[in-house]
């Protein structure tokens, strides 16, 4: 389905926050897939690391939760490095969200774990930390406990682009410290 180019920046924003909020529930959403990118320290040197996630649950303006293992590379950097960016995009309706802001452990992530399926706290219970080396493409699990956490997002500005026959729109954005759209501006796509 082929949207109607937005010709007000609020229209534009308020179909974005709700499209990614509904992403969680909808098997299909182009957006339940999004890449995470986070800054790592190697040796002293900073780089990007990018990775694919899933979205588990959206709060009001853009602010979400992954669910990771407690060992991933991106909760140990959380140490030095909270700055993050998401970026979503749905080839259908040809609409692109980039996000910035701060990721943070949610403390409470063990109430999480326990109402999971055994399927899903599987993933959560290999023996290596994700990122280790391995002898075979087998993983080792352990029976109990788990590495499961939860990281919440927290968005601080927002770069929204609708690709459109009949002109590429561009709005972008930022968010106070409650999550309210403070501006909100066009700019050139």
């Amino acid at each position: 389905m082929k949207l109607t180019a937005f010709t007000a920046a609020e229209d534009f924003a308020t179909y974005c926050a709700k499209s990614l909020k509904e992403a969680p529930k909808r098997r299909k959403s182009a957006f339940k897939y999004f890449s995470l990118n986070t800054i790592t320290s190697v040796d002293g040197v900073l780089y990007p690391q990018s990775r694919m996630v899933v979205l588990r649950e959206v709060f009001e303006n853009f602010d979400f939760h992954i669910y990771t293992d407690s060992r991933t590379e991106k909760v140990v950097s959380l140490k030095s490095h909270r700055e993050a960016s998401a970026l979503f995009y749905d080839p259908k309706k040809m609409i692109q969200i980039r996000l910035e802001g701060i990721l943070e452990k949610v403390e409470d992530s063990k109430n999480y774990f326990e109402s999971l399926s055994e399927t899903q706290k599987k993933d959560y219970r290999t023996k290596m930390a994700p990122g280790s080396q391995a002898d075979s493409f087998n993983t080792l699990h352990e029976g109990e406990g788990g590495y499961f956490q939860i990281l919440k997002f927290h968005a601080q500005r927002f770069d929204l682009v609708q690709l459109h026959s009949e002109g590429h729109r561009r709005v972008k954005g930022s968010l106070n410290l409650k999550g309210a759209i403070d501006s909100l501006y066009w700019v050139t796509p």
